[in-house]
């Protein structure tokens, strides 16, 4: 079996789009949460995985569950240009389909793909952010309590994991691994590398691989907020750094065009 594995999308419709252009012939697509927020379009990244459910494994990250939350609160539809995000952006543009789609999603799902068993989930611990698995009693023990009793013994275990959004694999004694596909969109600032993340797994074995893409689609819609002032400026300084030019998350916006 072939596997495309992925994470952390965040309404990044060009590069999901590139990938799966690069990526033909696969038999399913795991994604490990994350699917909107942080991009111009969720829209038809939802509706894809709507309508690939046979060939689809995926779980809730932390921006689907927020975006859920604002748009059942309704904020997002009278916000000031001072206060807008987006995950405002995100939930003017779907409807009660998408965000029940959203809701349905699993914290985690256990499965075997060619003799081997994982263990799929946005986030290892959601009260110390962006900590990693590091050791074989910490793996077992989280193992034990997201899978079935039949996994327990399994000489393979394979816990699949996003938000870092940190490509890598980690390796623990007795054929534990833990494997982070990086995210198709976005990079950590100490990362100079911009393009789309993810991994294919191929009859159980692993490779991460990196491909670019059009991220002016991105950059532009950022301009646009910027020129109409409707946006919050720290929403708009991360765009200005993953998908223009600017050499940090944090500096100002340029006057001009970047």
């Amino acid at each position: 079996m072939r596997v495309l594995l992925m994470s952390d999308i965040h309404s990044n419709f060009e590069a999901f789009s590139a990938v799966l252009s690069e990526e033909k012939g696969f038999d399913c697509l795991w994604c490990a949460g994350d699917l909107v927020d942080y991009g111009i379009s969720p829209k038809p990244i939802i509706e894809w995985f709507c309508t690939h459910t046979a060939e689809s494994r995926l779980v809730k990250g932390n921006h689907d569950e927020h975006l859920v939350n604002v748009w059942r609160t309704g904020e997002f539809e009278n916000i000031s240009s001072t206060q807008f995000k987006w995950v405002h952006q995100n939930c003017l543009q779907l409807n009660e389909y998408h965000v029940s789609f959203l809701d349905s999603l699993p914290d985690s799902m256990a499965f075997e793909a060619d003799g081997k068993y994982y263990l799929m989930t946005h986030r290892f611990d959601k009260t110390v952010p962006y900590r990693d698995i590091n050791s074989v009693e910490e793996f077992d023990i989280f193992w034990n309590a997201h899978t079935p009793t039949s996994y327990h013994t399994a000489s393979e275990r394979r816990i699949i994991v996003g938000h870092t959004h940190r490509q890598c694999a980690h390796c623990l004694y007795g054929n534990r691994i833990w494997i982070n596909p990086g995210s198709i969109s976005y990079r950590r600032p100490d990362e100079n590398d911009k393009s789309a993340q993810y991994a294919v797994i191929e009859n159980g074995a692993l490779v991460f691989k990196r491909i670019p893409y059009d991220r002016s689609v991105q950059f532009t819609a950022a301009k646009r907020y910027k020129e109409n002032k409707a946006m919050m400026e720290t929403e708009l300084q991360d765009f200005y750094f993953f998908f223009g030019n600017a050499k940090t998350t944090r500096d100002p916006l340029p006057e001009g065009d970047t």
